[in-house]
C-alpha cells in the first residue's frame, strides 16, 4: 500500500472512530509513524485528506443518484446497487452522519445535496409518481435497503454476506411491492 493510500486508511478508521473534529493531523502522522510535517508532503490539510476520502464514494453515489434519475435501472437493480454502495461507504457513515462540519464539506463537494441524491432514488422506485402512496412505499423501500443493510453489516462483523444481502433485495423489493 502506497503512503497515500495509507494515511487515508488511518485517517478514515481515526475520523470513524473518534469523529473529524477529534481527529488531528498530529494524530493521524501517529498513527503512521512519520512527522506531520512528511504528512503534509502529501496532503496539504486535514480538510483535504477529508476531501480525498470523501471524493470516490461522492462520485459513486452522485452516479447512482443520475442512473436513478435516468429511469435505465429496474427497481431491483437500483436497489442492489444501493444496497452495495452502503456496504462501499459503511465506515464512513458514522463520520458522515455525527459531524456537521463534514455533512457542510458535502454540501459543497456534491452537484446535488445528500438529501436531494437520495430523493432520486426514492423517486425513480417510485416510478416517477407523486402520488403520496407511492412515495411512502418507495421511502420504505429505500429504507428497508439502507437500514437492512446496516443491521446485516452488524450481524456480519462489517461484511455482508451474499444470503444476507438477498435477503436485504428481497425484503425492499417487498415493501416496494
Amino acid at each position: 500500500m502506497d503512503t497515500k493510500a495509507q494515511i487515508l486508511a488511518i485517517a478514515r478508521e481515526l475520523f470513524a472512530r473518534q469523529g473529524y473534529r477529534g481527529t488531528s493531523i498530529a494524530d493521524i502522522a501517529r498513527e503512521l509513524g512519520v512527522t506531520p510535517a512528511a504528512l503534509y508532503y502529501h496532503y496539504i490539510s486535514k480538510a483535504d485528506v477529508l476531501d480525498a476520502i470523501l471524493a470516490e464514494p461522492l462520485a459513486a453515489y452522485a452516479d447512482l443518484a443520475e442512473r436513478a434519475r435516468s429511469g435505465r435501472l429496474t427497481a431491483a437493480e437500483l436497489l442492489g446497487a444501493f444496497i452495495d454502495f452502503t456496504v462501499e461507504t459503511r465506515q464512513l457513515m458514522p463520520v458522515v452522519s455525527s459531524d456537521p462540519a463534514v455533512r457542510a464539506r458535502l454540501d459543497e463537494r456534491l452537484p446535488h445535496s445528500p438529501a436531494e441524491m437520495a430523493d432520486a432514488i426514492i423517486s425513480a422506485l417510485a416510478a416517477s409518481s407523486t402520488e403520496p402512496k407511492r412515495l411512502i412505499v418507495a421511502r420504505a423501500a429505500y429504507a428497508a435497503a439502507k437500514d437492512g443493510t446496516a443491521a446485516a453489516l452488524d450481524f456480519g462483523s462489517g461484511t455482508l454476506s451474499p444470503e444476507h444481502r438477498k435477503l436485504v433485495l428481497a425484503t425492499a423489493l417487498r415493501a416496494l411491492g
